[in-house]
């Protein structure tokens, strides 16, 4: 006999609470449970304000010094070797456990990379802890022997400036990629030229304007690097498998395990009970060929990704008396050359939304200040919290941003005077033109090239005004102790490099000796080697 079951659900109290007022809903979600989530909130806002309070105290520990570079004409190099400075840098990376983050507060120490022009003069500066100083400045030693580095003052210490002001003007933003950081912008190999070897560089045009500001006029570029690992390489990869059409395992938090943990035991259940239970196949992963432009992306992507890379931060600011603010020059010029090192298909800078422009009417002036205010502040402090994410650049992008360019001059080049060619007398004396296995043109006169900086990067305009030591005696002293101990490396390296060429060498040796005994006994031993008997049976 069947049964008539009937299941009801009385909704009633959904209409009872929605008649009551807030608090009493407030109180009926906490003693029901919302406790539980109300607590978790508060232990979680905790953790994170206490880790907050560690890493301001973590901070303050750290002493930072300003150094000011000078590069001599006699030792203008390639963007190369600003590279191999970047890759010396990237040994200040530090693996921090949670434990050091958390109760420490510990966190990666970065460096600013700055370019600066005030009233005109260009100067390069490095903002280093005072921990990494020896190293920067023996990577720059390295590279330039003859660089004067000076230990200056903060640039930034004595303006104290609120906006809106009536003596000063600014502009200002971060720049960000316009496309994911595994995408390189263009390196300053794609600006060499092929035939004669010679950069046309992009920087060069930013410092010439930054050469033509006038008095009261200041601009300031910021490049915030932070060594690190490489898990950034993972995103770059995975685009590869992407692109080339594998599979890619997707990382899932917790969060996405235990929302798809319910939605799983019920697909679990439902192929139980439908007889779906039996695992597909998985597809045969087939590469694609891929068409030129995704070719192109590719080989972009593998060639940043096989370089060292730094988590950076782009900043640039204008400053300067309302009388003289040149907006056109300051700000449009600027662009204009960072324009250079984009690439359409692959990455390049744009301005961030904290950029000093005021688009809505409402409140316009006063969001505006407020926005001058805070990238005044951030540029000031060499902050990340402002502005856009962190992205990668690696160190061959950096040395393309960052580095000392100049221009290759030529000598006058002799007009060749056309002339009838006829035949050389029989018997004329010929010399030898052949030198070291190379043949001169006729009549082609050799052109000497000359180095020439873009700007004066000697020039003591910014050591006069903010170096803490005028007479520059301590930053001899430190130079020496540098130089020093750079010669005495050198020397242990090659010290070594012989030792293990003279063991090697040693080694084959005693091989060659053993080769030569063991012949001299296989040929005596075939030499002396008795006759059979004459009487011997033979089969």
């Amino acid at each position: 006999m069947p049964f008539d079951i009937e299941i009801t659900f009385d909704w009633s109290w959904i209409h009872s609470l929605g008649t009551k007022p807030f608090y009493e809903l407030f109180w009926f979600f906490l003693i029901n449970g919302g406790w539980v989530v109300f607590a978790l909130v508060c232990v979680w806002g905790f953790l994170l304000i206490y880790k907050f309070r560690q890493q301001v105290k973590f901070g303050a520990k750290q002493k930072y010094v300003f150094l000011a570079i000078d590069i001599p004409r006699q030792n203008l190099q390639t963007p190369k070797a600003v590279e191999n400075i970047f890759s010396t840098i990237a040994g200040a990376h530090t693996p921090l456990e949670w434990e050091e983050k958390f109760f420490n507060g510990a966190y990666q120490i970065g460096f600013s990379f700055e370019i600066v022009s005030i009233d005109g003069f260009v100067q390069f500066i490095v903002r280093t802890a005072s921990q990494f100083r020896d190293m920067v400045e023996s990577a720059f030693y390295a590279q330039y022997p003859d660089a004067e580095i000076t230990e200056v003052e903060d640039y930034l210490k004595d303006i104290d400036v609120t906006f809106p002001n009536d003596e000063y003007k600014i502009w200002g933003a971060d720049l960000k990629l316009y496309n994911k950081d595994f995408f390189p912008i263009r390196s300053y190999k794609e600006f060499e030229s092929p035939m004669t070897k010679d950069i046309k560089d992009p920087l060069t045009s930013l410092l010439e304007v930054m050469n033509k500001l006038k008095t009261g006029e200041q601009f300031w570029l910021q490049y915030l690097v932070w060594p690190t690992d490489i898990s950034w390489t993972k995103r770059g990869i995975n685009e590869l498998k992407k692109m080339s059409g594998k599979s890619v395992e997707e990382k899932r938090t917790w969060v996405d395990k235990t929302l798809d943990a319910p939605l799983n035991l019920l697909g679990e259940i439902s192929s139980q009970l439908l007889g779906t239970g039996e695992a597909e196949e998985k597809k045969d992963e087939k590469l694609t060929l891929l068409p030129p432009d995704d070719q192109k992306r590719a080989e972009a992507i593998f060639r940043k990704i096989s370089n060292m890379g730094f988590e950076c931060k782009v900043r640039m600011v204008y400053f300067g008396r309302k009388e003289v603010f040149n907006k056109g020059l300051g700000v449009s010029g600027t662009f204009g050359a960072i324009k250079q090192y984009s690439d359409l298909s692959l990455n390049g800078f744009k301005p961030d939304k904290n950029k000093t422009v005021a688009r809505w009417p409402f409140f316009k002036n006063l969001r505006l200040h407020e926005k001058e205010n805070n990238i005044f502040r951030a540029y000031k402090a060499r902050t990340s919290e402002a502005g856009c994410d962190k992205f990668i650049l690696t160190s061959e992008e950096l040395a393309s941003l960052y580095h000392f360019p100049y221009f290759e001059t030529q000598g006058p080049i002799v007009k060749r005077v056309e002339s009838k060619k006829a035949l050389a007398p029989i018997g004329l004396p010929v010399e030898d033109e052949s030198q070291n296995g190379k043949i001169k043109a006729r009549g082609v006169k050799a052109i000497k090239t000359k180095k020439v900086p873009v700007v004066e990067y000697e020039d003591d305009y910014f050591e006069k005004r903010f170096a803490k030591d005028k007479t520059g005696k301590n930053d001899k002293k430190r130079k020496e102790k540098i130089l020093e101990e750079l010669k005495e490396q050198k020397e242990k390296k090659l010290q070594i490099e012989k030792r293990i060429k003279h063991s090697n060498n040693f080694n084959q040796g005693i091989n060659d000796d053993n080769i030569i005994n063991v012949s001299k006994e296989e040929t005596l031993t075939a030499v002396q080697k008795p006759e059979p008997p004459k009487n011997l049976p033979f089969a």
